[in-house]
């Protein structure tokens, strides 16, 4: 269905400063008007509802003054308004190429996010938005391009998000950071000998650079409904620093890769017995490490939300989740219940409080464990300066019953403490950079499995 996504024709000529709508045009006359008021004269045509009248206007014009944007962009909206979209798409690329004056880029911008709306290309459509954000000449344009951008969002039944981090850590192999360990399964005195840790398995430093890719394309939707099929990407590696090569020089950035695959499908709706959404998804994945196949998942996913307010809401989600460990026997089956309330207040801060339970169940005693985590995020918006600031903190309590490192069992504390800060004014076509600290450390009664680390992180993120 080929809709007016945007309806911004004459959104942009009024943009322009132009004479009082005319009521009538008399097109069969001749009329003799001066080149300098020959574009507030096609405007006046355009908004009179006699488009050919003003595309010979602007024809004219063209051959006065063929360098000029603004008459090329009159020209692209005489054409749309004819219906001739392919013929427009051309006027407003040249009105494009053409632009000396951030106004005169916004405007023809605009003007092609609306053509390719209108011809159902709503992709293109939000890139040429985005083109018309960063020419945005006052706030004024800004909030017509975000505007115009959500909605045309909103049509679109393709979804691209691309997410690219660059994250110097100090722990990038998720070394032991103890420098000796004892064995509590070992026989007699054996148990009680501390036993150095090996260079490769101790932190080694460098920078993660990660790229992720997450594409959501709807297939069916109703009112109360819709349907989507999802692909996901993900992939990490490393630059290990110089003291790490020179400390562990068989762990390279290669063998510490990481690449994941998925595919799903994913349903939500809002009965109207309850007003509240509920959502199901299943999603099959595919992971690698250090370049050789690692293991594939299954996960079904159940999820309901209850809003209590227009600013407070609880959701809650259960998942079962089938791994087949490629190159081993112990298979995992976890299953786990999920809850995260939030709210907003009234100076647009926002705390999420999570809470989340898991059972993972194998042949492997190191892999079957209990779970329990706890979580608080707070998110303080702008704090001045251009910032803007995020926080969360979560701990996990995993207890496995026994573990052929010690049959005593084993119990695992990850604690997560992680800030985001964003740089709110240095914003390029719609995006801004995001700085983020991420504190992790695992105290476990098997002291093989201790770890620490801190990694600083840069992303882009859409700011709208």
């Amino acid at each position: 269905m080929r809709i007016p996504a945007l309806g911004l024709l004459t959104l942009i000529v009024g943009l322009y400063d132009a004479a009082p709508t005319i009521a009538q045009v008399d097109t069969t006359a001749p009329v003799r008007i001066a080149a300098s008021d020959g574009p507030d004269f096609a405007r006046r045509l355009l908004r009179a509802g006699e488009a050919e009248a003003a595309r010979q206007v602007v024809l004219a014009l063209l051959q006065a003054t063929p360098d000029a944007s603004s008459v090329h962009l009159l020209h692209a909206q005489t054409l749309m308004a004819l219906g001739r979209t392919g013929d427009a798409r051309d006027a407003g690329r040249t009105a494009w190429r053409t632009a000396a004056s951030g106004r005169d880029r916004f405007s023809a911008a605009f003007t092609m996010a609306d053509i390719l709306a209108a011809d159902e290309a709503y992709t293109r459509s939000q890139l040429w938005l985005r083109r018309a954000l960063q020419a945005a000449p006052d706030d004024r344009r800004r909030s017509l391009a975000v505007s115009a951008f959500r909605r045309v969002r909103q049509e679109n039944p393709l979804a691209v998000e691309l997410t690219f981090g660059a994250a110097p850590s100090n722990n990038v192999n998720s070394g032991n950071s103890n420098e000796a360990i004892t064995f509590a399964y070992l026989p007699g005195f054996l148990g009680e000998i501390e036993w150095l840790v090996p260079p490769d398995q101790r932190p080694l430093s460098g920078i993660e650079l990660s790229l992720q890719t997450n594409i959501r394309y709807r297939i069916a939707q109703t009112e109360t409904s819709r349907t989507a099929l999802e692909f996901g990407a993900y992939g990490r590696s490393y630059f290990m620093s110089d003291e790490a090569r020179d400390t562990a020089p068989d762990v390279t950035g290669e063998s510490l890769s990481y690449v994941q695959v998925s595919f799903g499908i994913l349903h939500q709706w809002t009965p109207a017995s309850t007003g509240q959404p509920f959502s199901a998804n299943l999603t099959y994945s595919h992971d690698w490490a250090g370049g050789h196949p690692l293991r594939q998942d299954l996960a079904a996913t159940f999820g309901a939300q209850h809003h209590f307010s227009p600013d407070t809401r609880l959701s809650v989600s259960t998942t079962a989740r089938f791994t087949d460990r490629l190159g081993s026997s112990d298979d995992v089956f976890t299953a786990s219940l999920r809850g995260l309330w939030s709210t907003e207040f009234e100076n647009d801060d926002s705390l999420g409080l999570t809470a989340q339970y898991a059972v993972a169940a194998s042949s492997s005693t190191d892999l079957s464990y209990d779970a329990l985590t706890l979580g608080i995020s707070y998110d303080f918006g702008e704090i001045g300066a251009g910032l803007d600031l995020k926080s969360s903190w979560t701990e996990q309590w995993r207890t496995y019953e026994t573990s052929v490192f010690d049959p005593a069992g084993r119990d695992d504390k990850i604690s997560t403490v992680r800030l985001d800060i964003g740089l709110q004014d240095v914003e390029f076509y719609g995006f801004e950079p995001v700085m983020n600290v991420t504190g992790r450390r695992t105290d476990s009664s098997v002291p093989r499995f201790d770890t620490e680390g801190v990694q600083l992180g840069f992303d882009l993120r859409s700011s709208f």
